[in-house]
């Protein structure tokens, strides 16, 4: 277990070797996620848009038929973002 203080402005230092594990480095950015009472911080993904929607269109073209039809640009936007974030991205 590795502990580290918080200081009067909140701010904490993540330990070296917490850092090595995850390939956190100087510039990069870290996820505070709160589930059930705990914290787990991670790595914050970097997020490559084009492959993501190649993905998406992959995606479009193996489903049924019923789940393919176009949307407004509207709705589209929406359900993007929305995977997105699910996805954590």
């Amino acid at each position: 277990m590795v502990v580290t203080k918080v200081d009067k402005m909140g701010r904490t230092v993540i330990p070296s070797s917490v850092r090595r594990i995850l390939g956190v480095k100087e510039g990069d950015y870290v996820e505070w996620i709160i589930e059930n009472g705990r914290v787990i911080v991670r790595k914050k993904l970097e997020l490559d848009e084009d492959a993501v929607r190649r993905r998406f269109e992959e995606l479009r073209l193996r489903a049924p038929e019923c789940f393919t039809e176009e949307e407004e640009e509207e709705d589209k936007w929406a359900l993007e973002h929305w995977a997105l974030a699910k996805l954590g991205l």
